[in-house]
């Protein structure tokens, strides 16, 4: 296991102590880049903008028992963890694992929340009500909790679209309603389908910049400091509407730096769990469906 030391927090930070963690396997390495320096610049971003006394670690675990191992021996330094760049089965057993004694908060979650926020709030600003809203997930299965945290949210028609799709199924086909492209892969600007999309004016959002998966993560940590478990559905839920109402106009998400992103989870309980179980647990117990009466797949 590797640390690289924090620098100077202010105070607001000493009540969260957080490492960001990976052990490299679902790590995808890109020109100029390692791992261990994207570690050490998300905690860079959560110490600068959020007030979070972050420290990158990477474990060199080589399966699941042995990521959990590491973890508790982080423990009794952290107040979390965020877990990045890791097997999503992996991610998943060491929360399960640690439930109730340690918070565990994974890079698909924020990601995931931060996408619902600003699909919530693009719908918004065009005056669409979720209900009426159309939305196409590039890459779904690279985070199932998206396509959960849309039909929580209301959104009237979800459809799935995938790299394969590309040849005999165009992006476009599904976007000459007005729908809302999210993309979790980037496969619109590999495929040319972003300079279609545009054409049409249909938005496209996509994870670009590092820092905006991030905005979840202090709502997160409040959230589970104060409930004393991980976040569920319920919880990622209300991050997100939190996340959207707090959105400025013009932009799609709210700063990383804003100071309000962790207290929101404390003192607004319209926003709390509670307030929005009901739907969300309906919506799980109904499974997604996946609009395709007018846009037949052709396979």
């Amino acid at each position: 296991m590797r640390a690289a030391a924090p620098a100077d927090v202010g105070p607001a930070a000493a009540a969260q102590r957080v490492a960001v963690v990976s052990d490299a396997s679902d790590f995808h390495r890109e020109p100029g880049s390692t791992l261990l320096s994207g570690l050490l610049g998300t905690a860079a971003l959560l110490r600068e903008h959020a007030g979070i006394a972050a420290t990158a670690l990477l474990v060199t675990a080589e399966d699941t028992d042995e990521l959990i191992a590491d973890l508790r021996r982080v423990a009794p330094d952290f107040s979390g963890v965020y877990l990045t760049l890791t097997n999503p089965a992996r991610a998943a057993a060491a929360q399960v694992a640690l439930a109730g004694t340690f918070t565990v908060i994974t890079d698909r979650q924020t990601t995931a929340i931060a996408l619902t926020a600003a699909m919530l709030s693009s719908l918004d600003r065009r005056g669409i009500p979720p209900a009426a809203g159309r939305v196409v997930i590039v890459g779904a299965e690279h985070n199932p909790l998206l396509v959960a945290l849309a039909a929580a949210a209301g959104i009237g028609e979800i459809d799935r679209w995938g790299i394969d799709d590309a040849h005999n199924f165009p992006l476009s086909t599904l976007t000459r309603r007005g729908a809302l492209v999210i993309d979790l892969i980037g496969a619109t600007r590999r495929c040319g389908e972003a300079t279609a999309a545009g054409t049409s004016r249909t938005p496209i959002i996509a994870i670009d910049d590092p820092s905006t998966a991030l905005v979840a993560l202090p709502y997160l940590l409040a959230m589970a400091d104060q409930r004393g478990h991980p976040p569920a559905l319920p919880d990622c839920l209300a991050c997100a509407h939190a996340l959207a109402q707090r959105t400025p106009p013009g932009q799609l998400l709210p700063a990383l730096s804003d100071p309000a992103l962790s207290d929101i989870a404390l003192s607004d309980p319209a926003l709390s769990a509670s307030a929005v179980s009901g739907p969300v647990l309906a919506a799980v117990a109904n499974p997604v469906l996946i609009h395709r009466d007018q846009h037949p797949h052709p396979r």
